[in-house]
């Protein structure tokens, strides 16, 4: 038997169409297509505007799918990540500006309240946008006195009312003596810090990106990663955040119910605050109880 001889028109054919295949894939990859770049280093929270930017043509299997190609995609948006001179202005490193992000997340009845956190009392800036927080509020005594502590008291708050009597000398009436109130026992509270936890629930709505937790290899020395880290250190001295707050009125111990907003305010004026980020599921409690540390400290030695 024979073998069949293949056409040369065949392999000629598989040749071209090969050919095209290969000159339409580089087509695509190199090809080059405009983008928008840093011009310079960019801060997170920087409003972009047009003299930051640049278009350049760049090989378009080298542009990211989600970058801006146009500097009218810019208006009213700002960075929520930090960029490097020619980095990709991307859709994923945009955020709205937030007076126009923050009112539309809000629910009827709820308010946007910023309250000071510093590292130790903002879960050492691990919390995000979107996350949910346990506040827990502490009073001391000092803080307590101050704040309602007066100058001067009343006069008929301060003397005795004076009874009348007749001078046996004179028969003249006069003033008597005020009698000497007697001393009764009366049991006092104790006076020692109080913790309790005011409110959960409560939906974060902005983060400072200087107050975010950027964990840097041990190596870094780029001037974007050294940058991340003078901005991390800057957050030391603590920052603000801002929470979403309803205003409906709550119970915080039997018989006592007050708006959240104003009591997370008079916290943040004349207390202190803690956030307790929340697991993805919620939080769940059972009985909240307040923690008085003197009682607790009476409690602790009771056996010494």
């Amino acid at each position: 038997m024979e073998n069949k001889k293949r056409s040369p028109i065949t392999v000629i054919v598989f040749a071209v169409l090969i050919g095209f295949l290969v000159i339409a894939l580089l087509n695509g990859t190199v090809r080059p297509t405009q983008a928008l770049v840093a011009k310079e280093s960019l801060a997170p929270g920087t409003l972009l505007i047009a003299d930051l930017v640049e278009l350049r043509s760049i090989p378009a299997g080298g542009v990211p799918n989600d970058a801006l190609r146009s500097i009218d995609e810019l208006a009213g948006k700002m960075l929520t990540v930090g960029r490097a001179p020619g980095d990709f202005i991307t859709t994923s490193v945009l955020g709205e500006t937030a007076a126009s992000g923050i009112p539309s997340q809000l629910e009827p009845g709820h308010v946007a309240l910023a309250v000071r956190v510093t590292l130790a009392s903002g879960v050492a800036g691990l919390i995000r946008e979107g996350q949910t927080v346990t506040i827990l509020g502490m009073l001391t005594p000092d803080v307590v006195q101050n704040a309602f502590s007066t100058n001067e008291l009343p006069v008929n708050l301060l003397l005795p009312t004076p009874m009348q009597g007749a001078s046996p000398v004179t028969g003249a009436v006069i003033p008597a003596v005020a009698p000497t109130p007697s001393a009764t026992a009366t049991p006092q509270p104790l006076q020692a810090p109080l913790a309790r936890i005011a409110i959960t629930g409560v939906k974060v709505l902005l983060v400072p990106q200087t107050f975010r937790y950027q964990e840097l290899p041990p190596d870094a020395d780029s001037n974007e990663q050294m940058f991340a880290s003078s901005m991390s250190n800057s957050s030391q001295s603590g920052s603000v955040i801002v929470l979403d707050v309803p205003t409906a009125p709550v119970e915080i111990v039997p018989g006592l119910s007050v708006n959240p907003a104003t009591l997370l305010a008079a916290l943040d004026e004349y207390g202190k605050l803690h956030l307790a980020l929340e697991p993805s599921t919620g939080l769940e409690l059972s009985e909240v109880l307040t923690l008085n540390l003197g009682e607790l400290y009476e409690s602790l030695n009771e056996d010494k």
